[in-house]
C-alpha cells in the first residue's frame, strides 16, 4: 500500500490553506511550499506538486460532473412529465462510468470498486422495477381499451367473433 501523503498528514489548518490556494488556482507550487512552511509544516516540493496535480484533476472531475448535471436538469426542465427515476438512473449510471475511467492504472481502493458495483447493482435494480412498472401500466391500459372496445361492439350489435376481431385489428389483442 502506497504511503499517505506528507501533505494529508499535514495540520488540518494548514491543509486548509493549502486546498483553499489549490481551489482558488492562485498559487503555484513553490508558493504553496512556502505557504505550508510559513505556517509551521513541512512538505517537499515533489509532494505539494502530486497531491495539487490530484487535487486538480478530482475539481475537473467534479466541474465534469455539474456540467453533465446541468444538461439533465436542462432535460427535465423542458419535459416535466419526463420518468425523472429514469433520469436519476441514467445520470448516476454516468457518474458511475465516469468514476471507473478514474481508477485507471490500478489506483482504485477495494472499497471504491465495491461501493461503484453496488451503485451499479442499484441502478441496474431500479432499470429493472421501473421497465416492469411500465409494462405492467400498458397491459392495465391495453385491458381497459380491450373492454371499451367490447362495451362499444356490443352497443353497436356486435356478434362476439366481430367484437374479438375489433380487438384484434385495434388492439392486437385476442380474447
Amino acid at each position: 500500500m502506497p504511503k499517505a501523503s506528507s501533505v494529508t498528514q499535514l495540520d488540518p489548518a494548514i491543509r486548509e490553506a493549502v486546498n483553499r490556494a489549490i481551489r482558488e488556482e492562485r498559487a503555484t507550487i513553490d508558493q504553496i511550499v512556502a505557504l505550508i512552511e510559513d505556517m509551521g509544516g513541512e512538505a517537499s516540493r515533489s509532494a505539494v506538486g502530486r497531491y495539487k496535480k490530484n487535487a486538480e484533476e478530482q475539481m475537473e472531475i467534479y466541474r465534469e460532473a455539474q456540467e453533465v448535471a446541468k444538461v439533465w436538469i436542462g432535460k427535465l426542465e423542458e419535459d416535466p412529465e419526463s420518468d425523472i427515476g429514469r433520469l436519476l438512473s441514467d445520470l448516476l449510471r454516468t457518474v458511475a462510468y465516469q468514476t471507473m475511467g478514474t481508477m485507471k492504472g490500478g489506483k482504485a481502493k477495494p472499497a471504491e470498486v465495491m461501493y461503484l458495483a453496488k451503485a451499479l447493482k442499484e441502478v441496474a435494480s431500479a432499470d429493472k422495477i421501473s421497465t416492469e412498472r411500465e409494462l405492467k401500466i400498458r397491459q392495465e391500459v391495453a385491458k381497459k381499451a380491450a373492454d371499451k372496445a367490447e362495451t362499444v361492439g356490443r352497443q353497436m350489435g356486435l356478434s362476439a367473433d366481430q367484437q374479438t376481431n375489433l380487438k384484434k385489428e385495434l388492439l392486437g389483442i385476442v380474447g
